[in-house]
């Protein structure tokens, strides 16, 4: 192959690669995840929630009782896709890591967390199985 052609190829191949790599429109090599935040937080009580990653702001979004906020996305090739979120009710500013792709890739194709007072849980369905695991507000396991 010619240096010319070999350059050119070598160009088509690292577009190629970075439109899969970076435009949500492909989950091509990518994990595809479904979250489902639901809010279980008591009769009467509105939870605002605004989910952020490195490169994404979901926007603020307010989830009546029992109502639910979903996020749709592909987790990156190298496995290092996070998001976390700003839960707001009564006054009070809480906050966790809703997705964290080392944590939860091998998990949540399709997980739901309920927003809890005492923290969130997550449920996932894992083939036949379920996984509910509930953490503090800020990460820690309770």
């Amino acid at each position: 192959m010619n240096p010319f052609a070999t350059r050119h190829f070598i160009l088509l191949i690292s577009y190629v690669l970075l439109i899969f790599t970076t435009c949500d429109a492909f989950c091509f090599l990518r994990t595809d995840v479904h979250l489902n935040i639901t809010n279980q937080l008591g009769s009467g009580l509105d939870l605002t929630v605004q989910c952020k990653s490195r490169d994404d702001d979901l926007g603020v979004h307010v989830v009546p009782f029992d109502g639910y906020y979903t996020m749709d996305f592909c987790s990156n090739i190298w496995g290092t896709t996070q998001f976390y979120c700003g839960m707001t009710w009564s006054g009070k500013l809480h906050w966790f890591d809703i997705f964290i792709a080392e944590r939860d890739s091998h998990r949540c194709g399709d997980c739901t967390w309920r927003i809890l007072p005492e923290g969130p849980c997550m449920t996932c369905n894992i083939g036949e199985s379920k996984e509910y695991v509930c953490y503090q507000w800020n990460g820690e396991l309770f």
